[in-house]
């Protein structure tokens, strides 16, 4: 695990930290991405399970719950600190969830679970390279019931200049607002700076991040075999989008 902290293009639990800590504030408005990609699994059958790749603290999982009450939820996360924070969170839902570790990234541990009922991802994806999200994208569709849904929330690479601008400008408008509403000051908007999670503003990629573009990744979704696929929701370069298998 050691060797893994250390990679600079992995994703390690100082950041996990540092998300668990800021989260809240540096994700456009959160709530409302939550409450949507839940909305979007549409009518999953009692019983049934839906993955959360990746699930960080379990706040979507906590979403998917709440409004779906006779699913299941698999929570899957590659760090021992946001299972931990998960496992806590959700321990009133019982044997509705279930917890597992999970590497996104290392292909021979992400053998997923079939069937699905509805798969979802927030935040999580862009750190895959363009030939990973394809990949993972074509797992998706094979481990989904039919009419299952798989939703993405995450951050997605502009076009071109303008749009990197835009982006990155009301990035920074809306963590500044948070900070505001939820604070009452602009310290966490002085952190989000600070560390420079704005990843629009970076001279140059963070090795962690991989985003590609929008237009790209419908279009790989509907090579692995998904239909309705579309975007439904965007704000200052994240993006919720998905499609039903």
């Amino acid at each position: 695990m050691a060797d893994e902290e250390s990679r600079p293009d992995r994703w390690a639990e100082a950041d996990s930290a540092e998300f668990l800590d800021h989260g809240r504030s540096f994700v456009p408005d959160r709530e409302r991405q939550l409450e949507t990609v839940s909305e979007l699994l549409g009518e999953v059958p009692d019983g049934s399970w839906v993955a959360d790749l990746c699930c960080g603290e379990g706040l979507l999982i906590e979403a998917v719950l709440q409004g779906l009450p006779g699913a299941r939820a698999l929570g899957l996360d590659g760090s021992p600190r946001m299972l931990d924070r998960a496992r806590r969170r959700l321990e009133r839902f019982g044997q509705r969830v279930e917890l597992r570790s999970f590497d996104l990234a290392d292909l021979s541990r992400r053998d997923l679970p079939r069937p699905l009922a509805g798969a979802v991802s927030s935040l999580a994806v862009h750190h895959l390279d363009g030939a990973g999200k394809r990949r993972l994208f074509a797992e998706v569709h094979g481990a989904l019931e039919p009419g299952g849904a798989f939703v993405l929330a995450d951050v997605v690479l502009p076009a071109g200049l303008a749009g990197g601008r835009l982006a990155a400008a009301e990035w920074d408008r809306a963590v500044r607002e948070r900070s505001l509403a939820l604070d009452g000051d602009l310290h966490t908007f002085e952190r989000f700076v600070e560390v420079g999670w704005n990843s629009f503003r970076q001279a140059q990629p963070d090795p962690v991040d991989r985003p590609d573009r929008l237009l790209d990744q419908l279009r790989w979704l509907g090579e692995a075999g998904f239909r309705e696929v579309d975007v439904w929701w965007m704000r200052a370069g994240h993006a919720i989008f998905g499609g039903v298998r």
